[in-house]
């Protein structure tokens, strides 16, 4: 399973002018933390920044003897900016984005801005159906359902069948959050099941193809204005 998530971003600078913070903070081993640079240009650059945590234990053994031990840990952040888009893309992000947007802004200064994305995950599968193929949707998860003495609900709709026709028809006209869709389908010749969810994050399995995840991205983009 490989995770993809994409953010609003605002920079106040060119990537050119980026591009050199990143290498003036390459990662080295003795700082234990900073950029490693994939491709970078007037462009787009790619990446990831690295922060290096070593703990140090102390056991005492039943003798009375101790012994000290280290744990290293590895914080990775993988992105991508491109100079075309105002999306900033995470590849299999950590749980925490803190350590990662906290050294962006210590490079980039005051004018960057980040935000979360807010997309119908139904509005962004039909891009994908208009753009690539037509696919299966198992399970849908919606909140903010209307229920009677002034009250919200959540429901969870899934099935081996496309169960879009069956949701429609539970949730009738009330007002509601889908808050992710889960689909399967052969897109390009490859199997693919992916999860979309309302942060503008996809979760994806299966046989990837080179330029699926850049085809996702063009739907969420074009899903983005659409509900603007």
């Amino acid at each position: 399973m490989r995770t993809i998530r994409w953010l609003n971003v605002s920079f106040p600078t060119t990537l050119s002018s980026i591009t050199k913070g990143f290498l003036a903070n390459q990662y080295t081993d003795s700082k234990g933390r900073g950029f490693l640079l994939s491709s970078s240009g007037s462009r787009k650059i790619s990446g990831k920044y690295i922060e290096k945590t070593v703990d140090k234990m102390v056991v005492i053994d039943p003798f009375g003897k101790e012994t000290e031990s280290s744990s290293i840990t590895y914080y990775i952040s993988k992105f991508t900016i491109e100079n075309a888009s105002n999306i900033l893309e995470l590849d299999s992000p950590p749980r925490s984005l803190r350590k990662y947007i906290s050294e962006l802004h210590q490079i980039i200064g005051l004018g960057l801005e980040l935000s979360d994305i807010q997309v119908d995950p139904l509005v962004w599968l039909e891009n994908i159906e208009k753009l690539l193929s037509p696919v299966i949707v198992k399970s849908i998860s919606a909140s903010g359902i209307m229920v009677p003495k002034d009250g919200l609900g959540k429901v969870s709709v899934s099935g081996k069948k496309d169960i879009r026709n069956e949701f429609n028809k539970l949730i009738g006209n009330k007002k509601r959050n889908i808050d992710s869709i889960k689909f399967f389908g052969v897109i390009n010749n490859c199997h693919i099941s992916a999860e979309l969810i309302k942060t503008g994050t996809v979760r994806v399995s299966g046989q990837l193809y080179d330029g699926f995840i850049r085809e996702i991205r063009t739907c969420l983009e074009m899903s983005i204005v659409k509900k603007s």
